[in-house]
C-alpha cells in the first residue's frame, strides 16, 4: 500500500507538470531572450519581449530589469529602440502608453534622465504634428496635458473642433469629453465661434441630465434648463386593485428608471400608468434532508488512497428545496399625444436548489473526521446545484419586470437613458 500512494502521489505531480503554468512560460521567455542576447544580433527581438515587463513591480519585472543591465551594449541601446516606438506610434492612447513607458524606464534606470528628457520632447514634437496632419486624433477625452505642445492656441482649435463632433456623435460620451468642450466654450465666451458651434450640435449629444446641470448648465444656463424640463416626464401610478406596499415597491424600482422620471399622485399628468394584478400565486416545496454516503471504493482513488483509512466510508448531508412563483400582471398607459400602451405580463418563475454540509469520513470504529476533499464527481454534480433563495427575493425580480415593462412605455423610453 506504501508503494501504491507513492505512485499515486507521483502520478498527481507529473500530471501537473505537464500542464505548463504562465510563470513557466515566462521563464522560458527570458531563457531564450538571454539566448539571443548572448549570441548577439536579433536584439529589437529582445526588446520586444523584455518591453513587456521591464517596467512592473513583479518578479518578471525584476528578472527582465536586470537582463537588460546584465547586457551592456543592449542597454546602451535601449533609448533608440523607444524612440523607434514613439515614431511608429499611430494613436493617441498610444503615445499616452509611451510617455508613461518613458518616464518608467528613467525611473527603473533603465535610460539616462538626458534620454528620458530627450525622447519626451520627441513625444510632445511628433504628437503636436500629428495633431495638425490628422494622422493621429487628439481629444479632449485624452490626457494631452501630457503634451505641452498641444496646449497652443492652434492646436487647442483642432482638438476642440475635433472633440465637438466626436461629442455630436457618440451615444455614450467620456466625462472627461464632456468637460473639455464646454469648458473651452466658456472660456471662449457665450459670444464666440466655439460657443456657436457647441450650441449648433447641442440638441444632439446624448447629455445626461447630470451633464446638463453640471457642464451644460454653467455655460447655457437657458438651454440646459429647456432641456431639462423637455426630458422631464410626470407619470402618475396606479395599483389595481388598491395595494400600497406594492405601490411602493413599483414606484422605488419607477424612480431608478432616471431622475426625470417625475412620479405624482394628483392631477394632470403626462403618462397614466395602471398596473392591475391578475395572477399572483406562491408555492413552497418543502425542505428535505437525507444523507449521502460513499463506500471507500467509490471515491476517487487518489483521495481515498492518500486521505481515507481502510474501510471508512465517506458521508455528507444534502439538502434540497424549491418555490414557485406564478404571476400575471396587465400594464396599460395613456397621455396626451401618445398611443395606448397594453401589456400583458405573463410569467412562472421555478426555482429548485440544493446544497451540501457537514462532509466527513466515518470510520469503521465509528470515529469522524472532517473532510476538506470532493469524493467523486457524483459528489461535484450533486453538490453544485443553485442555493437557496427566498421568496422576497422572487418577488424583487418580479417588481424588476413590472419596472421594465414600463420603461417600454415610448414616452419613459426616451427618458430612460437620460439619467
Amino acid at each position: 500500500m506504501l508503494i501504491l500512494r507513492f505512485v499515486l502521489a507521483l502520478a498527481m505531480a507529473l500530471s501537473l507538470n505537464a500542464c505548463q503554468t504562465i510563470d513557466d512560460q515566462n521563464s522560458d521567455l527570458f531563457s531564450m531572450t538571454e539566448d539571443i542576447l548572448k549570441n548577439g544580433g536579433r536584439e529589437s527581438v529582445a526588446y520586444r519581449s523584455l518591453n513587456i515587463f521591464a517596467y512592473d513591480e513583479t518578479e518578471n519585472g525584476r528578472r527582465a530589469r536586470n537582463i537588460i543591465n546584465k547586457y551592456p551594449s543592449f542597454k546602451k541601446n535601449y533609448p533608440s529602440y523607444l524612440r523607434a516606438d514613439v515614431f511608429n506610434a499611430d494613436t493617441s492612447a498610444r503615445m499616452v502608453d509611451l510617455h508613461r513607458i518613458v518616464r518608467e524606464a528613467s525611473l527603473k534606470d533603465l535610460i539616462s534622465q538626458e534620454d528620458e528628457q530627450n525622447i519626451l520632447k520627441e513625444i510632445d514634437r511628433l504628437s503636436a504634428e500629428a495633431n495638425i496632419n490628422n494622422k493621429i486624433d487628439f481629444y479632449y477625452s485624452d490626457d494631452i496635458r501630457l503634451f505641452p505642445s498641444l496646449n497652443a492656441p492652434e492646436a487647442q482649435s483642432i482638438i476642440f473642433r475635433r472633440s465637438v463632433g466626436k461629442l455630436a456623435t457618440s451615444n455614450s460620451p467620456d466625462n472627461a469629453l464632456i468637460k473639455g468642450v464646454f469648458e473651452k466654450a466658456r472660456a471662449s465666451g457665450a459670444k464666440s465661434q466655439d460657443a456657436a458651434m457647441v450650441l449648433a450640435v447641442l440638441p444632439s449629444m446624448k447629455l445626461t441630465a447630470e451633464d446638463l446641470r453640471k457642464y451644460v448648465a454653467p455655460v447655457f444656463p437657458e438651454q440646459a434648463k429647456r432641456l431639462l424640463e423637455e426630458r422631464a416626464v410626470e407619470v402618475r401610478l396606479i395599483i389595481e386593485p388598491e395595494d400600497r406596499l406594492f405601490y411602493e415597491d413599483v414606484a422605488t424600482k419607477l424612480r431608478t428608471i432616471s431622475p426625470n422620471l417625475i412620479l405624482i399622485t394628483s392631477g394632470g399628468a403626462a403618462v397614466t400608468v395602471t398596473v392591475k394584478k391578475l395572477q399572483w400565486e406562491e408555492r413552497r416545496e418543502p425542505e428535505r434532508n437525507q444523507s449521502i454516503v460513499y463506500s471507500q471504493g467509490d471515491v476517487s482513488l487518489l483521495a481515498a488512497s492518500l486521505l481515507m483509512p481502510r474501510n471508512a466510508s465517506y458521508q455528507y448531508d444534502l439538502t434540497t428545496g424549491g418555490i414557485e412563483l406564478a404571476y400575471a400582471f396587465e400594464i396599460k398607459a395613456n397621455g396626451k399625444g401618445m398611443p395606448p400602451y397594453d401589456h400583458l405580463l405573463r410569467n412562472k418563475i421555478i426555482r429548485s436548489w440544493r446544497s451540501c454540509s457537514n462532509a466527513r469520513i466515518q470510520n469503521v470504529f465509528g470515529g469522524i473526521q472532517r473532510a476538506d476533499f470532493v469524493a467523486n464527481d457524483h459528489m461535484r454534480r450533486t453538490c453544485n446545484g443553485d442555493l437557496p433563495v427566498s421568496v422576497d427575493r422572487l418577488r424583487d425580480n418580479v417588481l424588476d419586470e413590472v419596472a421594465r415593462s414600463i420603461e417600454k412605455i415610448p414616452a419613459i423610453t426616451r427618458i430612460a437613458p437620460l439619467h
